[in-house]
């Protein structure tokens, strides 16, 4: 990205944010590469170290579960000792369960697989699933340890066709993998190539104004801020036992607080799975502040975390794309309370 010209025009915005309004998961580029917004599911999950192992076989067992629902799309995987990119079924490429058995407990244990040939492009569906060193998640202090994570990323139009069997995948994963927060809606699809991080970061700023409902969600950036407190659900949401426990509520407590003929509550062995409505919404600005999201951000709010990891790709001084400062990270965080001024005090 040039450090002395604009990434993105006014025209680029308006043009996106117009067709997110009538299709959610849709992308924008160049001829270096698109990006664009996908509906995602992420799980973030500590572990028992001393079952590091079986930890990372559960991890290919959902990969192979989610990549047989969702038809086996994928054109590039990556190797999970070096990361680097190789075309999907690349005999480079280890047979997973076979080197988790052989990673140590304190390496990392990494992989992930997507549609997308172009590593600097969104893909549209992909998995990307890290395991922590033992170190990171075994700390003393939860505050110091590191969630570890698998990101989903899936077609709307896949979805929209595979509710139920989505659903019974995500209701299945949560009970194996025992997660302690769970993420589903829309966000900004992270490219491959790590670095396509800062423009996904421009778009992220330059989209949430126009969609309460344009949730950011970026593992690299949240696996240690999410132990600190929850961030606040566009859509579905795992509320685990262990994080409505700190709320000192009853499982009953919480599903009479969010009485709604809207919202749908399963009751999990990790927790409560909350829909806000049959399906996500972006949620346009000019709508006005989301009625059910509000309702689950007020009964969160005690548990969420405000400093929420937005500025792995920061401003800096001469760069004229704007991305999330630190107040204006707070407010997008805040943006459901009453009080808030997102997008703006007007």
């Amino acid at each position: 990205m040039s450090l002395t010209t604009k990434f993105l025009s006014e025209q680029d915005i308006d043009e996106l944010a117009s067709e997110l309004k009538e299709w959610p998961n849709t992308a924008r580029g160049n001829d270096a590469f698109e990006l664009g917004v996908t509906p995602f599911v992420t799980f973030y999950f500590l572990y028992d170290t001393q079952r590091h192992v079986e930890t990372s076989l559960l991890m290919v067992d959902i990969h192979e579960k989610f990549e047989r629902l969702v038809g086996k799309p994928y054109k590039t995987a990556t190797h999970p000792d070096s990361e680097r990119p190789y075309p999907y079924g690349s005999k480079r490429i280890p047979d997973l369960r076979e080197f988790a058995k052989k990673a140590d407990a304190d390496d990392h244990f990494a992989f992930s697989f997507n549609d997308e040939t172009n590593h600097k492009s969104s893909p549209a569906t992909s998995n990307s699933s890290w395991r922590i060193p033992a170190y990171q998640n075994d700390r003393e202090s939860r505050r110091d340890r590191t969630y570890s994570s698998i990101q989903l990323y899936f077609r709307w139009s896949w979805w929209r066709d595979n509710q139920v069997a989505w659903r019974a995948f995500v209701h299945q994963t949560i009970q194996k993998l025992q997660p302690e927060q769970v993420y589903s809606g829309f966000a900004m699809a992270s490219p491959l190539e790590f670095g396509t991080r800062s423009e996904v970061a421009v778009w992220e700023r330059a989209l949430t104004p126009r969609f309460y409902g344009l949730d950011i969600d970026s593992p690299y950036g949240m696996h240690r801020e999410l132990l600190w407190g929850v961030r606040p659900p566009t859509w579905a949401f795992l509320l685990s036992d262990i994080w409505r426990e700190q709320l000192s509520l009853t499982r009953e407590a919480v599903k009479a607080t969010l009485t709604h003929p809207r919202i749908t509550i399963a009751e999990l062995d990790a927790g409560l799975w909350i829909e806000l409505g049959p399906q996500p919404e972006l949620y346009p600005v000019e709508s006005g502040v989301p009625e059910l999201p509000s309702l689950l951000n007020k009964l969160l709010r005690p548990i969420r975390h405000d400093d929420m990891g937005l500025l792995d790709f920061g401003e800096w001084d001469g760069d004229p794309n704007e991305r999330f400062t630190n107040a204006d990270a707070v407010r997008w965080v805040r943006r459901f309370d009453e009080d808030s001024d997102w997008p703006s005090s007007e």
